[in-house]
């Protein structure tokens, strides 16, 4: 597997198979989590950490836009799609970032819709991005991101 690490986070463009969409998911997992430590470890719960968590969730939404648009692309819907699950995840981020939810340990109600709406998304995109196949051969976005694996 070939990754084009500019084509996979800001291009809009064409198609992705799985294998790339779960490389591109992880990688973007991986720099929200390890940033996120950086930032508790160093300023914890204060305004401004809740600041810089905030400006990392935002500076990560455009490759993961990115991200999500191709596979979606791949599956024959259009890329804005993606924004359908992506928005509402981001307002539930932002509002946890600034403490709008509640704890951790106790949500408030708030805090108990934004798990919700965060887990029914993830479940959606882990079905029809992570696990269905694309649509066989090319399609109106381009051609099968397959065709040059086999």
């Amino acid at each position: 597997m070939d990754l084009d690490f500019k084509y996979l986070f800001t291009s809009f463009e064409g198609r992705i198979n799985r294998a790339k969409y779960w490389a591109g998911t992880i990688i973007l997992a991986i720099v929200s989590i390890v940033a996120g430590f950086i930032i508790g470890a160093i300023f914890g719960s204060s305004a401004l950490g809740a600041i810089l968590v905030a400006l990392v969730t935002i500076a990560l939404f455009y490759p993961g836009y990115a991200v999500a648009a191709k596979r979606f692309q791949d599956r024959d819907k259009p890329g804005v799609t993606a924004l359908y699950g992506l928005i509402p995840v981001l307002i539930a981020s932002l509002l946890q970032a600034f403490g709008l939810t509640g704890t951790p340990n106790q949500p408030n109600a708030l805090g108990w819709i934004c798990t919700l709406v965060t887990m029914g998304v993830g479940l959606w995109f882990l079905i029809e991005l992570g696990i269905l196949k694309g649509t066989p051969g090319p399609n109106r976005f381009g051609g099968d991101p397959l065709a040059a694996v086999r």
